[in-house]
């Protein structure tokens, strides 16, 4: 009894040092790129029923972070041009959403954010307590504590949980819908049924990749019907194939109707996005959409594909199967709009987008790039005790009998399914994307711990105990740069930038540390190449854009003092921005930083132009 208090105790601390250490690391940090587009989405989802806003993330996380938030809060003028053109082109939330965070007199862009990232820190802790729960339920209060602490000195969940984005969300979504699943399995009951198809719901709702949850349950209910094992359901047994799959067939078809009734009631039961307007999204505009980013995908040269021939392409193009679907639900209403008009946009990207691993670029990716950036982007105690437990596994399985199959196959068949077909996928973009794979691996490593350390043998409490600390010693260490984070064998983030990009690195965290870099050299003049949705100025950030960056404009002519230039980890490992800057970024190839910004922002001296330090020709 006092070893499970004490268990009980230490998960309770695991989970509030996770929760300070996320919410206390994200202070330093201004708004990542999608935060304000997700942050007015669910202002004005929440405010005017609207959909149209950031339709490419579904709605239901959204309904969590401006709950309560005061109706004036912001001023959007719906009736306006702008407002009408996201129903043609839904980049243009981006736009709106930084206009109104950082343009609208009276409200404090920073602390706007920071109370979301305090409810976003919340999906981070209820995941921590299912991943405790189910180890516990599994092998005991040594696989919860051990699978837990995996978790919460994860340095990738403690930087992306605070984040106003659905990674994370997600993550907790599908974890709760694998815990129904396999509870499931071990007896079907209307409540389990119930709550399988929920979860199904709230996975799909979250984040459309959660769509898998589908072909994830059809395997699950497969093998549940080939285990030879009768299947409790309600006061009767399925004890053969035949019945326990006619059983599965009966659930999967409830769980899909389920499915279908909860992605309208997310969208209040409307097929239009908009309950005060007829107004539609442009279907035929979003279709090309898809079929610009397809011309780039099949081109061989996708980095410099002309215009003219991406618009023949599109002149030309048949939709594939997947894409008629959609068009097919469009056409008879089958699902709300904003729903269907979303899927679209996130297949349409999944085409075609630019991507950098280990110096080559791709707008298709790799198969192998998701393995790569879990090998990178793992802590190396983690990575060392993931293979010592698979190690200690197989041992287990030749000396013992095999264990009984459900809850296993109840643990691997979610993240197996799940990277696979992020690997099969053309979105190789950040480690973010495979979150949810995560919380099955430390199970597995609680799992494994607690067999180790129950047989008693000293050489085994020694492993786990040296694997624990220097777990944390590398996440204390990475404190408060985590998303930044590449393990100690990787060189940390610095040896980070010649491997991975994107929202693995610098996803335009960092203004705040820029301002102070100023601050602290006030003589500078700061040439900027930034790749974020922050506002510079709102830090009083004084700068000149260069071309391709994506803040505002703010100076236009030179001032005094020695040029700097501060640009973006990921504008470093961006294919189309390095075109577009060759003459700065081939100066700057032989160039050592004179400062780097907690990983993210790469500062150089002026690169010498044709004899002397000069302003390159592309400023705007």
């Amino acid at each position: 009894m006092k070893r499970t208090f004490a268990a009980m105790a230490l998960c309770a601390i695991l989970l509030i040092a996770f929760a300070a250490t996320a919410w206390l690391a994200s202070l330093g940090k201004c708004a990542t790129v999608d935060e304000p587009a997700s942050l007015m989405a669910s202002w004005v989802q929440n405010q005017h029923g609207d959909f149209r806003m950031d339709c490419e993330n579904p709605p239901l996380w959204k309904y969590v972070i401006t709950a309560g938030a005061p109706a004036k809060l912001f001023s959007i003028n719906r009736p306006s041009p702008q407002w009408e053109s996201l129903l043609h082109n839904a980049n243009a939330t981006a736009p709106i959403a930084v206009q109104a965070l950082y343009g609208t007199p009276g409200v404090d862009a920073d602390t706007l954010v920071r109370s979301a990232r305090a409810r976003m820190v919340c999906f981070g802790v209820l995941l921590g307590m299912v991943i405790g729960w189910w180890a516990w339920r599994l092998a005991g209060h040594v696989a919860a504590v051990v699978a837990l602490a995996a978790f919460c000195l994860d340095p990738n969940f403690l930087g992306h949980s605070p984040l106003i984005k659905n990674d994370v969300p997600l993550a907790l979504a599908l974890v709760l819908f694998m815990a129904a699943v396999w509870l499931l399995g071990e007896r079907a009951t209307l409540g389990r049924i119930l709550l399988v198809g929920l979860g199904m719901g709230v996975s799909f709702m979250v984040k459309f990749s959660g769509v898998l949850a589908v072909p994830i349950l059809a395997a699950a209910l497969i093998g549940r019907s080939l285990i030879p094992r009768p299947w409790p359901a309600g006061p009767f047994a399925a004890s053969t194939v035949a019945r326990r799959l006619a059983l599965s067939a009966g659930i999967f078809a409830a769980c899909l109707l389920l499915l279908w009734l909860f992605t309208w009631a997310c969208y209040g039961f409307r097929f239009l996005p908009s309950p005060h307007s007829p107004d539609q999204f442009a279907f035929d505009d979003t279709l090309q959409y898809f079929a610009r980013h397809e011309a780039r995908a099949q081109s061989f040269d996708p980095f410099h594909v002309p215009p003219a021939a991406i618009d023949e392409f599109v002149r030309r193009w048949q939709p594939p199967l997947g894409v008629k679907l959609i068009e097919f639900g469009n056409a008879h209403h089958l699902l709300p709009q904003s729903c269907l008009t979303g899927l679209l946009r996130v297949d349409a990207v999944s085409q075609a987008r630019a991507t950098f691993l280990c110096g080559k670029f791709s707008v298709t990716g790799w198969w192998y790039y998701f393995p790569l950036a879990m090998l990178f982007k793992t802590p190396v105690a983690t990575l060392l005790g993931l293979a010592a437990a698979g190690a200690a596994s197989i041992a287990r399985l030749r000396r013992r009998p095999a264990p009984e199959p459900w809850p296993i196959l109840a643990i691997v068949l979610m993240p197996a399914i799940y990277l696979l077909a992020a690997m099969a996928s053309n979105v190789d973009v950040g480690i973010r994307h495979i979150l949810p794979v995560f919380p099955f691996l430390f199970m597995f490593l609680g799992i494994t711990a607690a067999g180790a350390w129950n047989s008693s043998n000293r050489r085994s409490r020694l492993i786990v105990w040296l694997l624990a600390v220097g777990l944390a010693a590398e996440t204390a260490f990475a404190c408060p740069n985590y998303i930044a984070f590449f393990n100690v064998a990787c060189g940390g983030s610095r040896g980070g930038l010649r491997l991975l990009g994107q929202s693995n690195l610098d996803w335009g965290q960092d203004l705040p540390a820029l301002a102070a870099w100023q601050a602290d050299h006030p003589d500078r003049q700061l040439y900027l190449l930034y790749w974020g949705s922050a506002d510079p100025r709102y830090y009083g950030i004084r700068y000149i854009n260069l071309d391709q960056s994506t803040a505002p404009p703010d100076q236009t002519i030179p001032g005094p003092g020695r040029a700097a230039y501060a640009i973006g980890a990921v504008t470093l490992t961006d294919p189309f921005v390095r075109n577009s800057q060759k003459g700065l970024f081939d100066s700057l190839q032989n160039c050592q930083p004179i400062a780097v910004l907690n990983g993210s922002i790469y500062i150089y001296d002026a690169p010498v132009f044709g004899g002397g330090n000069v302003t390159p020709p592309d400023v705007h």
